[in-house]
């Protein structure tokens, strides 16, 4: 893939006028005198800044959520506010966006394969978890940003990035996990599980999600979320004692939604992106969503589509997922690649920036704290701000990013067995056994 800049020459202007000037020959002398020792001083700078136009292509690779469909022009559109107040700011550079979509489990294997002949990516769109493995693989680099950057940051969200010598990566947005349902046959959406299963009773059609970190929001209202937390925060191999009540958090969880399956309007999927085509076609009436996939549904429901926090239980609040979005930087890009490419990710973070991309997309919410999102202008915004603080308030990942790797490493296995546990192949109390060895894995 190739990756170059070329400069566009100026037109020569016409001579103004005819014969010797003298005085002017000198003032030309001396003026040219001057732009040669200016270039002498800049040196190889000049080449960074040319005076004509620069053209650059910067490769950007999109790592989406597992529920989205992307393609090159749906970045483009997302990216064209940004692009257009990079230009604004250095009008004297064209960049040229070439976007790479991969799912999870081809990154790194393109990573590794194109980064050891020199086309790796200039830039990767992914989440926090997905850098810092890159990063100790040696696939990204570690950056460095200036203090006060680090300082406009959410503590939370720097520390889930914060490495050794720097950053992993640049975190830009946070995608939270709320549920979408259809106005048409909902018209108020459940509060609580209970309600959720009392809608399924009266033929209402839910949806739920068997990967685990999409269903993990139900561990927090019914008693489990702490119980796994700690499976998942202990060193890799332990043998530390599992208290009896523990165990029993862990068995009742994986009970109801074995019970949940039984109903007959409750329908359990392996992946979220059959529960968004269940929903935007009107095969299903609720379930749970990330934010970044609004505008699809959007554009399948239209006024139909609702948006809710997810609902609590009798132990309290539901524990969402909220992806942190963070920029990442190849290991192959050129000094005046990587230049550009961490001006847009520092033009991303800019409060102005931050705030008019909320607005603007409501789908996403902003890391830097000096830009919060203008709830009183969106109704959905403000659901999307209740989602990210149940997140804070309830679920143990916003403070674990060792939990959330571990979760991610082990998932295809947990997925296994939670599908054996809803069509009944597993008893809920052999499960949960099965589910604690999982977890304890490296």
């Amino acid at each position: 893939m190739p990756r170059c800049y070329v400069f566009e020459s100026q037109p020569q202007r016409p001579a103004l006028c005819k014969g010797p000037n003298p005085a002017k020959r000198r003032r030309q002398t001396a003026g040219a005198k001057l732009a040669l020792g200016l270039a002498l001083a800049l040196g190889l700078q000049a080449c960074s800044e040319p005076l004509p136009m620069q053209r650059q292509t910067l490769i950007i690779y999109v790592d989406p959520p597992d529920s989205a469909t992307l393609n090159k022009e749906n970045l483009r559109t997302l990216w064209d506010p940004l692009l257009k107040t990079y230009k604004r700011l250095h009008p004297g550079v064209h960049l040229n966006f070439n976007f790479v979509v991969f799912q999870d489990q081809q990154l790194k294997e393109e990573l590794r394969r194109r980064n050891s002949r020199g086309l790796g990516p200039d830039m990767l769109v992914i989440n926090a978890s997905t850098a810092i493995d890159l990063l100790n693989q040696g696939l990204i680099s570690r950056i460095q940003v200036p203090r006060e950057v680090q300082n406009s940051l959410q503590p939370w969200i720097l520390s889930r990035v914060k490495v050794p010598g720097g950053l992993a990566a640049l975190p830009v947005a946070l995608e939270p996990q709320l549920s979408c349902y259809n106005r048409a046959r909902i018209p108020n959406p459940p509060a609580t599980l209970e309600e959720l299963l009392q809608l399924a009773a009266s033929g209402r059609r839910i949806g739920l999600s068997i990967f685990p970190k999409s269903i993990w929001w139900t561990t927090g209202p019914l008693g489990a979320n702490q119980a796994l937390m700690q499976r998942l925060e202990e060193p890799p191999g332990s043998h530390e004692r599992i208290y009896s009540s523990d165990q029993a958090a862990i068995t009742s969880w994986l009970r109801w939604l074995r019970e949940a399956s039984l109903q007959n309007h409750v329908n359990f999927f392996n992946n979220d992106e059959d529960l968004l085509n269940g929903l935007g076609k009107g095969q299903l009436d609720w379930i749970s969503c990330l934010s970044f996939n609004l505008p699809s549904l959007k554009r399948q429901m239209g006024d139909n589509l609702g948006v809710a926090s997810l609902p609590k239980g009798p132990h309290g609040l539901a524990s969402p997922d909220s992806l942190l979005r963070v920029l990442a930087f190849g290991v192959n890009s050129s000094g005046q690649q990587r230049q550009r490419a961490m001006q847009l990710g520092l033009l991303q973070l800019n409060p102005l920036m931050q705030h008019s991309m909320t607005l603007n997309s409501e789908q996403i919410l902003p890391v830097n704290r000096f830009a919060p999102a203008p709830v009183a202008s969106s109704a959905k915004l403000k659901v999307l701000v209740n989602a990210q603080e149940q997140f804070q308030q309830s679920s143990l990942f916003s403070r674990s990013p060792l939990a959330i790797n571990r979760l991610d490493n082990h998932s295809a296995e947990l997925e296994g067995l939670l599908t054996q546990v809803v069509v009944d192949v597993i008893g809920p109390e052999q499960a949960s056994a099965r589910l604690i060895e999982i977890l304890r894995q490296p």
